[in-house]
């Protein structure tokens, strides 16, 4: 093992090259990996890209003369800052690492492409290369570079079935639901395995991180694994915290989820340390659910989750993101993806830099020796579409990813973005003569589904049961066919997009209109404008006081691209609202609500109003003073961070618009902070998600917030340490 040299970023390198007879500085390694990145939003909005074309060329070439030693003897956060390098550092493999230790970066590039780089070499090597090494050369790599080093390197895990072999394809099925209602989840579970998809992991995230229903699904998903001998995996994407609750009172935990990042302090705004994670892994180790393998871990990344949370330390996106790839290979996951376009066009801004960030998180983890996955995806306010997913999914599985997403018509009616459906998974496997992982197809042989060219087999009757706590919902049985009978009873627990039609493995004319038509109506969604004087009108005719405020964001265009001035209040905004609190005593208000657009303006001026009708009935019978209700334009989350400072109340609770999902353009959420104050990040507040027609009601969405409000202000916490505890009494907190 080697230990890198300790530095506090008083880096004694420079780096410099002419090009063009200019000559281009970069003052420290995190400079020249930055410069030497290929175009992307986030690094702009970092403010560390490349001021020009010609200065990225400068710094690749500056980049590919570089001893690959250097990121052994330099750190790009100080060693004694930051617990992921003194993992990166304290790890590394120098044995493994010594066949590449003479080369260069461009060197580097080059031996990989090579004959020699093979399968058995590239194996040997993972535990030698560090994210930074990674990094570095991908920023040198055409597409075809990062597709043909990737494919070449192999990572097979086992817990269930065995995953990452030569000439296989595995699918996460994703069956989401925006209320976590089991028949749901169930339907569209079912309409998965029928297509072949779930070996990799069936995978809930739930709505919500509420323990009770947590453990529902967890045992939903295990009876039904149990009762079919699927050799597969199962997981609910709670918090780790919350998933360590479930197994000590017993529930059936396969896999411990969590998603990760590059640095300390991006970890921590999950509200995760290392020592966490190992604690978490110890326990389900313990239980010893494996049959094949002992692989207990599933992480998620993605390109943006640090920058988010001003947590990146001056680093770009990307190299960010290979370092979150240290800490999942510490801890031998089964299965790790990046989720590379799900947070938006400020990170990634359209479909070619989603495509190129894809294939590099794919080339850096498979590079250090991890399973990588992928979620091929976008959100609607992204310039992105469909088309510029096939492209990526298609050169994943060329390049060997060992998964992709099985979403119900591609469209997460959860988490409202899209994604890549069941009939993609089927595409990709027959186009590039793919199969699924081997325990996995046998058990779809002997169910007489082919996962290949036809969901049900032609020769065998299959029907599946699901049972559920509450209910049981079946398939009629299926023989090629989809029944539409069948579908449109189980259609009644779900508004995901199941049992659709299928011409080859594609969908047929009308079905594929109809997404189209939906990811119009969702983009203009993203467009539409808050109507705050009409909101305030009837803010104050049900008795509220209000303020109409703006955030820094002086436009659309502008507020898309600069989550930054969406998060803080313009100056006039702020000189408002100071001289509005500037009269109140420090315990003259309980509360605050804050009600800003976000991404879907019909969605605050549908449900804001009437929940805040029901919260205000049930806090003021507590005793409760309630500040006025800020109406925010142009506002993120963060924005009730400032303002709850000013008006001093100690739990604020915004009301904001959340991206518009196909099913769902006017969907609402609610994040609520104690003691909220500038610089908090997410592990400090709570969300309630999903409310809209088909979702999260009125009623039960201010229920919830009442419930989470008063706990928070009796505990005096929020966020990651805050768990709602439904069977509480609000008059006993």
């Amino acid at each position: 093992m080697t230990r890198g040299l300790k530095n506090d970023f008083t880096s004694t390198m420079t780096f410099n090259h002419t090009l063009g007879g200019i000559r281009y500085t970069f003052p420290d390694l995190r400079a020249l990996l930055a410069r030497a990145t290929p175009d992307r939003s986030g690094d702009r909005l970092a403010g560390v890209a490349a001021s020009s074309a010609h200065e990225r060329a400068a710094a690749q070439y500056a980049l590919a003369d570089l001893p690959l030693s250097t990121f052994l003897n330099e750190a790009v956060i100080p060693y004694e800052a930051d617990d992921v390098t003194r993992l990166i550092m304290d790890t590394h493999d120098a044995y493994a690492y010594a066949l590449v230790s003479h080369l260069t970066v461009g060197g580097f590039r080059d031996w990989l492409l090579s004959p020699q780089a093979d399968a058995t070499s590239l194996a040997r090597l993972a535990p030698g290369v560090t994210p930074e090494m990674a990094a570095a050369v991908s920023k040198l790599m055409r597409l075809q570079d990062l597709i043909t080093v990737a494919r070449k390197c192999r990572v097979v895990t086992r817990f269930r079935n065995t995953l990452g072999l030569e000439g296989r394809l595995s699918t996460r099925l994703q069956p989401n639901h925006p209320t976590d209602d089991p028949r749901g989840v169930a339907a569209s579970i079912m309409n998965g395995l029928l297509y072949g998809s779930g070996d990799a992991v069936i995978g809930i995230n739930p709505a919500t991180d509420r323990l009770d229903n947590v453990v529902t699904l967890l045992e939903m998903m295990d009876a039904l694994r149990a009762q079919y001998d699927i050799p597969t995996q199962t997981c609910v994407l709670a918090h780790v915290t919350t998933t360590l609750a479930a197994m000590h009172l017993g529930a059936p935990v396969d896999l411990v989820f969590q998603s990760i990042g590059g640095t300390q302090k991006t970890n921590s705004s999950f509200g995760v340390s290392l020592s966490l994670l190992e604690e978490a892994r110890q326990a389900a180790l313990a239980l010893h659910r494996g049959t094949v393998g002992d692989h207990v871990m599933y992480f998620e990344t993605g390109q943006g989750s640090a920058l988010s949370a001003n947590a990146h330390a001056g680093l770009d996106q990307q190299t960010c993101e290979a370092r979150a790839y240290a800490v999942a290979r510490h801890f031998k996951p089964l299965l790790v993806n990046t989720v590379v376009g799900f947070i938006g066009p400020e990170y990634l801004y359209n479909g070619k830099q989603i495509i190129r960030a894809g294939l590099e998180d794919h080339f850096c983890g498979k590079l250090m020796g991890l399973p990588m996955g992928c979620d091929v995806c976008y959100t609607n306010h992204a310039e992105a579409d469909q088309d510029d997913m096939d492209a990526l999914l298609t050169l994943l599985a060329a390049a060997g990813c060992a998964y992709v997403m099985g979403v119900p018509g591609a469209d997460d009616i959860m988490l409202n973005y899209q994604s890549t459906s069941f009939h993609d998974a089927l595409y990709a496997r027959n186009v590039l003569e793919l199969r699924p992982a081997p325990e996995f197809e046998a058990w779809l042989t002997r169910m007489g589904i082919d996962a290949i060219s036809w969901s049900g087999s032609t020769s065998t009757s299959t029907s599946i049961s699901i049972s559920t706590s509450t209910q049981a919902v079946s398939t009629l049985p299926e023989n090629g066919l989809i029944n539409t009978e069948g579908w449109r009873r189980l259609s009644r627990f779900t508004t995901a997009r199941i049992g659709l039609g299928r011409v080859g493995n594609s969908l047929p004319t009308t079905d594929q209109l109809d997404f189209q038509a939906a990811h119009a109506t969702a983009r203009d969604a993203v467009l539409s404008e808050l109507d705050a004087p009409r909101l305030e009108a009837d803010l104050r005719a049900q008795g509220f006081d209000t303020l109409i405020l703006h955030s820094a964001s002086p436009n659309r265009q502008e507020y898309l691209l600069r989550p930054d001035l969406g998060r803080r209040l313009s100056d006039a905004s702020r000189a408002t609202l100071t001289a509005a609190g500037a009269g109140a005593d420090v315990r003259e208000f309980d509360a605050a609500f804050v009600i800003a657009d976000g991404l879907s303006a019909s969605a605050v001026q549908q449900h804001a109003l009437p929940i805040l009708l029901l919260a205000r009935d049930a806090l003021c019978q507590a005793g409760w003073r309630i500040a006025p209700v800020t109406i925010v334009s142009q506002g993120r989350v963060a924005i009730s961070d400032e303002i709850g400072s000013i008006l001093r109340a100690p739990v604020i609770a915004i009301l904001i618009g959340e991206r518009p999902g196909l099913s769902a353009p006017d969907s609402m959420g609610i994040y609520m902070t104690y003691l909220p104050r500038p610089g908090l990040t997410d592990e400090s507040r709570n969300c309630i998600s999903n409310i809209r027609t088909q979702g999260l009601s009125d009623a039960q969405a201010a229920e919830t917030l009442v419930r989470m409000m008063q706990r928070a202000v009796a505990l005096q916490l929020s966020g990651v340490a805050l768990k709602d505890e439904p069977g509480n009494n609000l008059s006993s907190v």
